[in-house]
Parts: structure tokens; sequence; C-alpha cells
């Protein structure tokens, strides 16, 4: 077992409380998602997310989104078939014009081939698939790939990449995170071979090896905001 992958293997638990600590300041629960009964990709409504508009039926479910205030996250732990997961962040923020409802999902497995949800607008009739509108802060493709030795299954750490990235570009430059987010995915986006991965391997590599070694949840979340400044530093 590479030193990774068994680092990895690990630290499965100080990733999960890492987790919990960093959505232990979000007014709302993380979202499970069950796709055990569907193949990789899961076809939602985006009623799922933000309830139709004029819509006073009592009958009809929250979306996730709704209760959401602005400048906030969720995670979202989708379930697939054999006990396999994967890992996504829902955002909500001004700062995201993509739609009307300042609503996106992180998928590092990009907006393209390999992205895990196809999200249809049930709002009206036409039933269109808006899955590239809801999936902005995600990159063009898939950045989370290569070989067990350098990826043992780092869908997770992305996710905490994304919102330790969130929470510290939010917090020094409010609106403008968005724009840091954008560097950080062209950095991430860039390819190392297809068995090494990509920049993003490298970085969550980084970052997984943070979570495992460091005592206390902030001085990790510091270190790792830490590695995420310095990828932006490096010249593209």
């Amino acid at each position: 077992m590479s030193s990774r992958a068994a680092l990895f293997k690990k630290s499965t638990r100080r990733n999960y409380d890492f987790e919990r600590y960093l959505t232990s300041t979000e007014p709302n629960s993380d979202v499970m998602l069950d796709c055990t009964s569907c193949n990789y990709v899961i076809t939602l409504p985006l009623s799922y997310f933000v309830s139709k508009q004029g819509d006073s039926s009592r009958r009809r479910s929250k979306g996730k989104a709704d209760t959401m205030p602005y400048e906030s996250f969720r995670i979202i732990n989708a379930q697939h078939r054999g006990g396999h997961a994967h890992s996504l962040v829902l955002i909500k923020s001004r700062a995201i014009q993509a739609n009307m409802y300042n609503i996106a999902i992180f998928e590092p497995n990009g907006r393209n081939k390999y992205c895990s949800v196809r999200i249809i607008d049930d709002h009206d009739h036409a039933k269109k698939n808006v899955t590239k509108d809801y999936t902005t802060i995600s990159p063009e493709y898939n950045i989370n790939y290569g070989t067990n030795t350098h990826n043992p299954g780092y869908c997770g750490i992305y996710s905490i990449i994304c919102v330790v990235a969130f929470r510290h570009y939010h917090s020094n430059a409010g609106l403008q995170w968005l724009a840091e987010w954008n560097k950080l995915l062209a950095h991430m986006s860039q390819r190392i071979s297809t068995n090494a991965g990509s920049m993003g391997v490298t970085l969550a590599a980084r970052v997984q090896e943070i979570i495992a070694t460091t005592p206390d949840h902030p001085s990790a979340e510091k270190e790792i905001a830490a590695a995420i400044r310095a990828c932006l530093s490096v010249k593209q």
C-alpha cells in the first residue's frame, strides 16, 4: 500500500471529525443523498434544492437550500452502491450570479463527463437540464483522478479544501471569495499525468497530511488555508 493510501485509510476518523468541526458553525446539517438505486449519475429536480416560488403547498418539502442563509454551505454526502460515497459542497452566496437562487455545487469530478449530478428544472413545464447553471463553482473538467497510489479517494478532501477556501477567503475578502476560488480551481486543474493526476491531487495529499498530523482543528484549518495561499502564489 502506498504511503498516501495508508495515511488516507488511517485518517478516516480524523477526516470525519475535521469535517464536523468545519460544519459546526453552520445552521444547517449535512445532506445525505441516497444514490443506491441509480448508477453513477443521479438526476435531481431543481425543487430538491429550492422550492418553486409561490408554491405554498404544505405537502411539498422544503428544498435543501431554502433555509440556508446567504454566505453559508452544506456538505452533501452521496451514498452509492457497495458502500461507496462521494462528497459535494452546496454553497449559497450573493457572489454566485449564474442563477436566481445564488447557489452552486462544487463537484471535483467536473461539470462535464464525470459530473455525478444532473439537475432538471421542474419549476416550469420545460423540464430543462440546468446542471451547468448550478455547478459554476466546479472545475470545467475532472480534477479528481490518478491511480490509487497518488489519489486513494480524495473527493472528501476536495470538499474540505472547498469549505476551508470559502471560509478563509470570505472572511478576508467578502464576496470577492469567488475570484480567489476560481484562481484556485485554475491551479488545481493543471494536469500532472494520468497516474499522478492533477495539481489538485497534490494539494489534497498535503491537506490530508495536515489533518492527520495537526492535533487541533483550528490549527489544521490555518495550515490548510496557508497551503491554499501557497498554491495561488505559484505562477500559473
